[in-house]
C-alpha cells in the first residue's frame, strides 16, 4: 500500500469515526464533486457533507459543494500544486474547508473560507475536538 492510501485510509477512518459519533454528516473517499454552477469537476481524495446538506449526495457523485475536501500529498513535489492551483479551485467554488495532509512533513494544513480567501487555522469548525496524528511510513 502506498504510503497516500495509507493516510487515505487512516483519515477515513478518523473522521467517519467522529462524524458518526456526533451525528455531524458523511465522509466519503474519492468520490466525483460535480458544482455546476461553477463549472467544476473534480474527486478529492476525501470529501466531507454535513448531515443538514446530505441531500446533494448522489448514488455516484456530489451534485453541489462539500462542506470539506481534503487531499492528501502523494509526493513533495505535488505540495505546490495543492497549496496552489487546487486551493485556489476550492475556494472559487466557496468550499468552506479544505485541508492538505502532508505525510512527508507529517502535517495536516487546516484552512477555512473567509470572504472568499483561505486562510490557515489550527482547529477545524467541522471537527473541533478531533486531534489526527499521521501515520508513519
Amino acid at each position: 500500500m502506498s504510503l497516500k492510501h495509507l493516510v487515505i485510509v487512516h483519515l477515513l477512518t478518523e473522521l467517519t469515526f467522529y462524524a458518526r459519533e456526533n451525528l455531524s454528516g458523511t465522509v466519503l473517499p474519492r468520490t466525483l464533486v460535480h458544482i455546476e454552477e461553477k463549472e467544476v469537476a473534480v474527486i478529492p481524495d476525501i470529501v466531507f457533507v454535513k448531515r443538514a446538506k446530505s441531500g446533494i449526495i448522489q448514488k455516484n457523485r456530489i451534485c453541489g459543494v462539500p462542506d470539506l475536501v481534503v487531499e492528501i500529498v502523494s509526493h513533495p513535489s505535488h505540495r505546490d500544486k495543492l497549496l496552489g492551483k487546487k486551493k485556489d479551485t476550492y475556494a472559487r467554488c466557496e468550499v468552506p474547508g479544505y485541508w492538505v495532509a502532508d505525510p512527508f512533513e507529517k502535517a495536516i494544513r487546516k484552512y477555512v473560507l473567509v470572504g472568499g480567501v483561505y486562510q490557515e487555522t489550527k482547529k477545524s469548525r467541522l471537527f473541533p475536538d478531533l486531534q489526527v496524528q499521521l501515520p508513519d511510513s
